[in-house]
């Protein structure tokens, strides 16, 4: 090749030029298409750690590898616009932000969930540990009460214990039901549906910790035998209590703690609370009925809180009607007997627990007073003054008789 060729040196080196120019462009395509190559696979692969993350400790570190290629893209976002159209560089970067924002949102929510789960366990561990101890304390006191029939002065002691032992358990289920009414009585719908994700994994929750306290009290009151009237009212009182706040919060732990059959579950206690009530009425009508024989009070025979108060009334207006007929010093005798139980125990020291127990009313309580005073009116002797002033004038009158015969003799 003749390269002193003026033709021909000129071509030579525009072709020189031509394969530069071209085998530029080419490098430059080739790294303009490997940024955008780049830049979806590290997107798509930051996305898919995103969807795979189980802590928000992670999502953290997804955010900070986000933000940061964010910055070693953003110079190149037009060629990456220019590759992905419609879509633009800055629109998918900010939805991978979002979409792991919203995934630590959540994973955060599960997370305060699972500590609040672990924090009920452990008060449910405590409070079912409480409850055992105290079982069996009663189980051993009410062994010990049968043993001891032959001392009386130990018996009486024991039953004291026992009675204190029940106090007990009715003030620590009491509070328990309080803590559960304040934080689920106003929990909604979703906060339900949350925290019921989270709970299968514990050994006991509110709405098992209700069957076995339940279950406890229906053995108190079937096995008691030393008890009397005051305590199964006390009893009585407390399943009114432990109904109100079931009443209120009930289906709210059934849709949280058994989801899959809340209507089973909310009907089993339901079941439950009736057999408790059912053996607390088989002592409390007895002990009752017992407690006014023993006061010489003969009530009509009543099964019921209806039939009780029935029972009730009909005593006192038969004293009444008895009183205004006959007006007699038994009859007296007979009302302030009532009176007196009925002032001095009957309102005195069982008052609070018939309300509370449902048994009786304040307005039932209030008519039998109204009625009480009826009777007393009609029942008080009539004054003897006069009856005492006609003797004296008959004896008078003789007197004179007397004297006037004596005189004309």
């Amino acid at each position: 090749m003749n390269f002193k060729n003026p033709y021909l040196k000129t071509y030579t080196l525009f072709l020189a030029l031509f394969f530069i120019f071209a085998s530029s462009a080419l490098v430059a395509q080739q790294s303009d298409f490997q940024i955008q190559q780049d830049f979806r696979a590290e997107l798509a692969a930051l996305n898919e750690r995103v969807e795979l993350a189980v802590s928000t400790q992670e999502l953290e570190e997804l955010q900070q590898e986000l933000v940061s290629l964010r910055n070693t893209y953003s110079e190149h976002s037009a060629i990456i616009n220019a590759a992905i159209y419609p879509d633009t560089f800055e629109a998918s970067v900010n939805r991978a932000e979002e979409n792991r924002a919203a995934f630590a949102e959540r994973y955060e929510v599960i997370e305060q969930l699972n500590e609040r789960v672990d924090e009920l366990s452990a008060e449910m561990d405590v409070f079912r540990d409480r409850i055992n101890q105290m079982t069996l304390e009663s189980e051993d006191l009410q062994d010990q009460i049968e043993r001891s029939a032959a001392s009386e002065s130990r018996q009486a002691a024991l039953i004291r214990q026992y009675r204190q032992n029940i106090e007990l358990r009715d003030s620590f289920v009491s509070d328990f039901l309080a803590e559960l009414l304040m934080r689920y009585q106003t929990m909604d719908r979703s906060n339900q549906e949350e925290l019921s994700e989270t709970t299968a994994r514990m050994d006991d929750n509110p709405l098992q910790v209700i069957k076995t306290i339940i279950a406890e009290y229906i053995n108190v009151a079937d096995q008691s035998s030393a008890l009397e009237t005051p305590d199964y009212l006390g009893m009585r009182a407390q399943h009114g209590y432990f109904s109100d706040v079931w009443e209120r919060i009930g289906e709210r732990l059934v849709n949280t703690f058994d989801p899959e059959r809340p209507v089973q579950a909310k009907q089993e206690v339901e079941d439950l609370l009736a057999a408790w009530l059912a053996s607390v009425d088989n002592r409390l009508w007895n002990s009752l009925t017992t407690a006014f024989n023993q006061n010489n009070i003969q009530l009509g025979p009543f099964t019921s809180p209806q039939t009780f108060n029935t029972a009730l009334n009909n005593y006192v207006d038969g004293g009444i009607e008895i009183s205004l007929e006959s007006n007699s010093e038994e009859d007296y005798r007979i009302y302030r007997n009532f009176r007196d139980f009925w002032n001095n125990t009957v309102k005195a020291s069982w008052g609070e627990a018939l309300v509370d127990g449902n048994i009786l009313s304040q307005s039932e309580i209030t008519a039998i007073d109204i009625k009480l005073n009826n009777w007393g009116e009609a029942a008080q002797p009539s004054s003897r003054l006069m009856f005492i002033l006609f003797l004296v004038s008959i004896a008078i009158i003789i007197g004179l008789i007397v004297l006037l015969v004596m005189k004309r003799r």
